[in-house]
This record gives structure tokens, C-alpha cells and sequence, in this order.
């Protein structure tokens, strides 16, 4: 008997990965494949207002994003997005900061921090 079968409370506590992304970081990595299919989706900026862990999954961070979209030609707009980072990247990142991101043009919410953008800052 196996340690799942027999403990209800480590069962609870092994969540599989799948389970711990909610749907808006499923949103985003649509909109991350949506860009590797060659639809990069509308670029915009974005600055981090908070930020923080909300789990591990194996050896990088799922943080949790309240961001401010910067749409051209249009007023800012609160959003929030969820994503893996690993933990290099999330000691670069900081409330305040700002980085280029894409967004899904047929859903505002799905949001994909472009975190390569850390490396020219």
C-alpha cells in the first residue's frame, strides 16, 4: 500500500501540477502558444504592480502577476496573470517593472509575460 492509498492528507498535499495552474495561467500559456503558432498576438507593455509565489512546481516558481496593461492609444487596464518563472527570472522581477508582454486580441485577460525582455534591462 502506497503512501497516497493510505494517507487522505498526503494525498491532499500532492496536487499534481495541473491542478495547481488556474485558468488565467492556462490563458496565458494559450496565448504563448498562440504565439509560437506564428499568431504572436498583440505586443504590449506591462508593469508589475505585485507580485507573488503562489507555488513550486519542480524547480520553478508559478508567480502570481497584478499587472497594468498599457495599450497604444488606448487608457491602461488593471489585469492579472499567472506564469512559471524560474528562480533567476524572479529575482529580476520587482513591483514597478515594466516588460513587454503579448496578449490574446480575442481575450484581454490572457496575458504572457515575454521575460527574455529582462535580459536588455
Amino acid at each position: 500500500m502506497s503512501v497516497l492509498e493510505s494517507g487522505p492528507v498526503a494525498r491532499e498535499r500532492m496536487a499534481s501540477p495541473g491542478e495547481m495552474l488556474s485558468a488565467r495561467t492556462w490563458a496565458a500559456y494559450a496565448a504563448a502558444a498562440y504565439a509560437r503558432a506564428g499568431r504572436p498576438g498583440a505586443r504590449r507593455t506591462v508593469t508589475i504592480a505585485g507580485m507573488r509565489q503562489i507555488a513550486m512546481v519542480n524547480f520553478d516558481l508559478l508567480m502570481e502577476f497584478e499587472l497594468t496593461v498599457l495599450p497604444d492609444g488606448m487608457p491602461p487596464y488593471p489585469a492579472a496573470a499567472q506564469q512559471l518563472v524560474s528562480p533567476r527570472q524572479a529575482r529580476q522581477l520587482r513591483p514597478g517593472l515594466t516588460l513587454d508582454a503579448s496578449v490574446d486580441p480575442s481575450n484581454p485577460d490572457a496575458i504572457w509575460l515575454r521575460l527574455e525582455s529582462l535580459a536588455a534591462q
